[in-house]
């Protein structure tokens, strides 16, 4: 396979200045496994961004469990974000048989703090972002005080946990290998790609990969988020990032772009995920009465219900579709969905109280 033509022909997706809503041309998604996820994005979900208002957008699908919530109107941008959406189709099709393609696939992730001195300032980072902390517009004034407080309040219990396993999180490393493992992979199918690692709360922060990107001049970008189900909080986040930056830079307004929203319906994944669950069951002396006991983050009520958050139902999805490749090795043990309340604040009326699935 040629690298020009890796990013070509993908359907598009596109994000309006006027609605913000989502339309998709296509409900497929990519992969996650390093050696084929690139090679197959021509059946892939792309991001374009242009300036040009679409009336009437199209729902997102959320998967096939979960189609009742039809709109993501809020996901790629906080109430304050200065959206500014350009057009790079004529762009991504004039580039697709450039002699000097380069191709670059942009990871992102949360981020973690690598010492138990990050834990804090991670947390302010967490906690300051508005698609963790909604404030109401009359209280946007308040979002680092609060993420301060927060951050000050949480960081002596969260630094006795990272202490427990080694003194920081392990997943700057663990996304570093992920990089590598598929830049090789890719290398020997004859496909170059400069692989980048761009985290939302700590380094390296996803500017910083942005900049190296332009540095390099990059001239079609994939950008794979490693968050399986999609979310206003987790990916959603991190393209508000991407969408900010772009618009503001001449080069990068130009550069195409295909985002792989989601990937929990990949065959790769549901297939790992049942094999290391079906490796755990045998560890017990009585592998059929043991309860599968699947715990995810929560996400507030509001996300869900009024910003259309399909993370809920793509979660349910998921262990949808884990469970029955289980039965379709004989496996059918009872199993559970549990989410953490990972936050919960009372502000000072009871209208703006934080709910949480639980």
């Amino acid at each position: 396979m040629e690298a020009a033509s890796i990013a070509a022909g993908l359907p598009q997706t596109r994000l309006t200045v006027a609605s913000h809503k989502l339309s998709s041309s296509s409900s497929k998604v990519g992969s996650v496994t390093s050696v084929s996820f690139l090679e197959s994005l021509s059946a892939q979900t792309s991001l374009v961004l242009t300036a040009s208002p679409i009336e009437k957008a199209a729902p997102i699908d959320a998967g096939s469990r979960g189609r009742k919530r039809n709109v993501v109107a809020q996901s790629f941008a906080a109430p304050s974000a200065g959206i500014c959406p350009f057009d790079r189709t004529s762009s991504f099709q004039s580039q697709s048989q450039t002699a000097e393609e380069k191709i670059g696939l942009l990871l992102l992730n949360l981020g973690g703090p690598e010492t138990l001195q990050d834990v804090q300032p991670f947390l302010f980072n967490l906690f300051a972002d508005p698609d963790i902390i909604r404030l109401p517009r009359p209280f946007q004034f308040l979002q680092k005080p609060l993420a301060q407080l927060i951050s000050v309040l949480r960081a002596p219990k969260s630094k006795v946990g990272y202490a427990a396993i080694g003194g920081g999180s392990p997943l700057r490393k663990i996304t570093d290998e992920q990089a590598h493992a598929i830049k090789d992979a890719l290398q020997a199918k004859d496909v170059s790609v400069n692989v980048y690692v761009g985290m939302r709360y700590w380094y390296p922060f996803t500017e910083e990969a942005i900049q190296q990107i332009k540095k390099d001049r990059i001239t079609r970008l994939v950008v794979l988020p490693l968050y399986p189900q999609f979310s206003i909080s987790t990916t959603g986040s991190s393209l508000r990032i991407l969408e900010n930056t772009f618009s503001k830079d001449a080069y990068l307004s130009r550069l195409p772009v295909s985002v792989i929203e989601s990937w929990y319906k990949r065959q790769g994944y549901v297939k790992s995920m049942a094999d290391l669950i079906e490796k755990e069951l045998q560890t017990f002396s009585k592998p059929d009465e043991v309860m599968i006991f699947f715990s995810a983050h929560g996400v507030p009520v509001s996300y869900v219900e009024v910003a259309g958050d399909p993370y809920k139902d793509q979660m349910e999805d998921c262990i949808y579709l884990i469970m029955q490749e289980l039965k379709a090795r004989g496996v059918y043990n009872d199993h559970t969905l549990a989410y953490q309340v990972c936050l919960a604040i009372l502000y000072c009326t009871s209208y703006l109280t934080f709910e949480f699935y639980d």
